[in-house]
């Protein structure tokens, strides 16, 4: 059954891997808008002070209108680095600034940031935005196989409001997901 459920997932991944990379670069910038428009009618957007977000590789919903938006709300904004398993989380106040390529050429937080402080999360005003490569109606996420969001979110407890996020044919009938595959609160998609 998991050998099945593994093989389901490999399947899923190699199909939207491959859909995603026919996606042009306008049409990534348009999405997030629309996803952006998407998201500030949200209770949950509205009264979060804090928002972690991920900052795109070329394959997915471009974050960069988001994350300024955020900025420009005054929220705190924070994004990742992968440290060995793990995500750590670090503030930024200017995307420009505080980013720089990483490992494959993907931004990533610049060396000296403060990471976030996970326990001082003011609960039900924090907010993560998270990728995925396929969702579905239950709120299950298919990510990139590495487990690296469904550990960060198991060692957050109940203090993040988790919101998939992504294009609109990234919505499937069913993600197969294991014991360990965490649920988001709520996923937007482009219009």
């Amino acid at each position: 059954m998991m050998e099945d459920i593994r093989l389901l997932k490999k399947e899923l991944r190699a199909a939207m891997r491959a859909r995603l990379s026919l996606v042009p670069a306008e049409d990534a910038g348009s999405a997030s808008r629309g996803v952006l428009s998407k998201l500030e009618c949200l209770e949950q957007w509205n009264r979060a002070n804090v928002v972690l977000a991920f900052l795109s590789m070329k394959d997915e919903l471009d974050t960069t209108c988001i994350l300024r938006q955020a900025l420009a709300q005054g929220k705190a904004l924070a994004v990742p680095k992968v440290a060995g398993d793990n995500l750590v989380f670090y503030k930024i106040t200017d995307i420009g600034a505080d980013t720089a390529p990483g490992a494959f050429g993907i931004l990533e937080p610049k060396p000296g940031l403060l990471p976030l402080e996970l326990d001082r999360l003011p609960e039900g005003h924090s907010v993560a935005l998270v990728p995925g490569l396929a969702f579905d109606k239950e709120n299950f996420r298919l990510g990139r196989g590495k487990g690296f969001y469904d550990r960060f979110f198991a060692s957050c407890g109940d203090s993040l409001y988790k919101i998939g996020i992504g294009y609109n044919f990234q919505l499937v009938e069913q993600v197969p997901h294991e014991a360990h595959d965490l649920k988001l609160d709520a996923i937007i998609l482009s219009p």
